[in-house]
């Protein structure tokens, strides 16, 4: 038989989930109700435009591991520091070094491969490091003008 302050325990994290899954369902309500009113001033100027077609807009989640345009810096330093193309792997590796983040965390290493990767592609776009290789097999370098 369980223990009666484990259930104790577990009647109060169920009462904590669904009184933020209410918060969550009364917010979602509160924003439906301002997009329809967006869209009915939409319409009224403009009423050729269907509001449906419009693209939604991805949100970004902030993280607590870097501030605002950190990352692109630390990666950049790693490549800097590198003598030849790196893996996302290894920029990621040489990141968390940086910032003194557990290497061995498996979850945490894969949170932040793909926080570098999304990283590198607009820095790829910029021309200022470049990519060779496919998926994550690549390997990313800094462009040799940038040296």
């Amino acid at each position: 038989m369980a223990e009666a302050h484990v259930i104790s325990a577990l009647k109060l994290k169920r009462a904590d989930l669904s009184g933020h899954i209410k918060d969550l369902e009364r917010r979602i309500i509160r924003q439906r109700a301002n997009l329809a009113s967006l869209d009915a001033t939409i319409r009224l100027f403009s009423p050729e435009t269907n509001p449906d077609a419009i693209p939604p807009k991805r949100r970004y989640r902030q993280t607590g591991y870097f501030k605002q345009h950190e990352l692109p810096r630390l990666v950049m330093d790693a490549l800097r520091l590198a003598t030849g193309p790196l893996e996302a792997s290894d920029i990621a590796a040489a990141v968390m070094r940086a910032k003194e983040l557990p290497i061995d965390d498996a979850r945490l290493r894969e949170i932040v491969v793909e926080r570098v990767l999304n990283a590198l592609r607009p820095l790829c776009k910029r021309g200022e490091v470049v990519k060779t290789g496919v998926s994550r097999d690549a390997r990313w370098a800094i462009v040799q003008e940038l040296l």
